[in-house]
């Protein structure tokens, strides 16, 4: 297994990461600190953009320490820069000045020992970065326990992999200095790691990760009506009417049935995805009924962004409700209950709708947005009420066939990834949640991989399912 991804520092400027998740990218390292253990200016957004995004990371520390006393402080310092933020990949140990190497390897190695056990206290993974010349000459037995990230790139660099510069050692390769990526305006460090840390146990989920399991959870309920009575309740559209009733409240809070649903619907989406105790900490209270609560307990922003929920203002007080799925310019999009299809902001419309709007035209209206860095793994329904776990999430996914949508296509496409498969295009896949050509082709290169285990049929069905959980 082959991971490609870059790392980056303030040198890359400002990132289009938009841009560089369309590209494909399996992971990025941020420098955290520079010299002086000052925050590097770009880390704050590289941070923001790859999870907004999708994209895996870990962040390196470039050492200038001559003693383990300073190696503790430089911990101290990406420490509180980090503060508590979730990392996919580790903290790595820039292991390349001169003025370190002339102390000698015992002297290295209490120096990175100190540096490294301070950040797994702390409960990141440590890992150390430096060329093959460092690792095979300056590393003592003991830090070669680490994973190592070895660089080792030829001297006319083009961007390319050099197959016959390959390290044999170490858990990934930076091979380039000098690599052009679509979103980065300068030359940029490529790599590739053997080891995903993303799949392992207890490295979590990205936010954009949790942010899209919720977002899939809405898309599968648009068009579900309420009830006229308390009766067929999880049909999407028998027994319609305008009773209140739906199984939104029957599942999270039944004394609310009868009740306006827009923000149970909210609650619902929240408690299925995450399973009621996540949830009742992403909402800051449980159940989420009331429009103006969740404002008091959450910093009101007045410009959208992808999983906020909105709540919108009408008349002198917050009055209706929706998760927010897509933002563009002044634009965003939302699933809302309790609405209608009908344009503007409609409370108690009587179904689950996608709408948009236009913030400039709204007001009052603001963005709660919950922290779902938080989140360490989704549970999808599979619809019998009951959760198993398997592999890194709980879940029981659908079968999954061309043409098919939802969360179970979502996670698929997540392992797929993981495992290195790509599209019919050669490209990684697009975490959209739509079963298309790429995905289906990723799924029948897999099964190919597995001859004699799995059928190549490009169906995901029970056995396919347990194999890539199992692996």
């Amino acid at each position: 297994m082959e991971i490609k991804g870059i790392d980056v520092s303030a040198c890359q400027g400002k990132i289009d990461w938009e841009t560089v998740a369309d590209y494909g990218m399996g992971f990025a390292i941020l420098r955290i600190t520079e010299k002086g253990n000052k925050t590097d200016s770009t880390f704050e957004q590289n941070y923001k953009g790859c999870t907004q995004h999708g994209i895996p990371v870990g962040v390196y520390k470039y050492s200038y320490a001559k003693s383990p006393a300073q190696a503790e402080q430089e911990a101290e310092s990406v420490l509180k820069v980090l503060n508590k933020c979730r990392l996919n990949f580790p903290v790595f140990y820039d292991l390349e000045w001169s003025e370190q190497r002339k102390l000698g390897s015992v002297a290295v190695e209490k120096i990175a020992l100190a540096f490294l056990k301070k950040i797994q206290a702390a409960g990141y993974q440590g890992g150390i970065y430096c060329n093959l010349d460092w690792y095979q000459n300056v590393l003592t037995k003991a830090l070669k326990k680490y994973d190592c990230w070895i660089a080792r790139y030829p001297a006319n660099d083009n961007g390319t992999l050099q197959e016959r510069l390959r390290p044999e050692v170490g858990v990934g390769w930076q091979y380039s200095s000098k690599a052009t990526i679509p979103g980065i305006g300068t030359k940029v460090d490529r790599n590739v790691f053997y080891k995903d840390y993303k799949t392992e146990e207890g490295t979590g989920m990205t936010a954009a990760e949790a942010i899209n399991a919720v977002i899939g959870i809405a898309e599968e309920e648009i068009g579900y009506l309420e009830k006229r009575s308390n009766s067929q309740l999880d049909s999407k559209t028998a027994n319609a009417g305008s009773g209140n009733y739906t199984k939104y409240w029957r599942d999270i809070a039944p004394s609310y049935q009868a009740q306006p649903w827009c923000a149970g619907f909210v609650s619902w989406c929240f408690y299925k995805a995450f399973g009621l105790t996540t949830a009742r900490k992403l909402l800051k209270h449980w159940p989420y009924v009331y429009c103006p609560d969740l404002g008091n307990k959450f910093t009101r922003y007045a410009n959208p962004e992808k999983g906020d929920i909105v709540i919108f203002y009408r008349n002198g007080t917050f009055a209706h409700t929706g998760i927010v799925t897509r933002v563009s310019g002044d634009r965003f999009w939302t699933i809302e209950g309790n609405t209608s299809g009908a344009s503007g902001i409609v409370a108690n419309g009587g179904g689950v709708c996608e709408k948009s709007y236009y913030n400039s035209q709204l007001p009052g209206t603001k963005f709660c947005r919950p922290d779902y860095s938080i989140v360490t793994n989704i549970i999808p329904d599979n619809g019998s009420g009951d959760h198993t776990t398997g592999g890194h999430y709980m879940f029981e996914p659908k079968t999954v066939k061309k043409g098919d949508n939802g969360l179970s296509v979502l996670l698929l496409q997540e392992i797929l990834i993981a495992r290195g498969f790509k599209g019919k295009d050669g490209k990684p896949l697009t975490l959209d949640r739509a079963a298309g050509t790429n995905t289906i082709h990723a799924l029948t290169q897999y099964q190919k991989s597995r001859k004699g285990v799995l059928e190549a049929d490009g169906i995901c069905g029970d056995k396919t399912w347990r194999d890539l959980i199992a692996l």
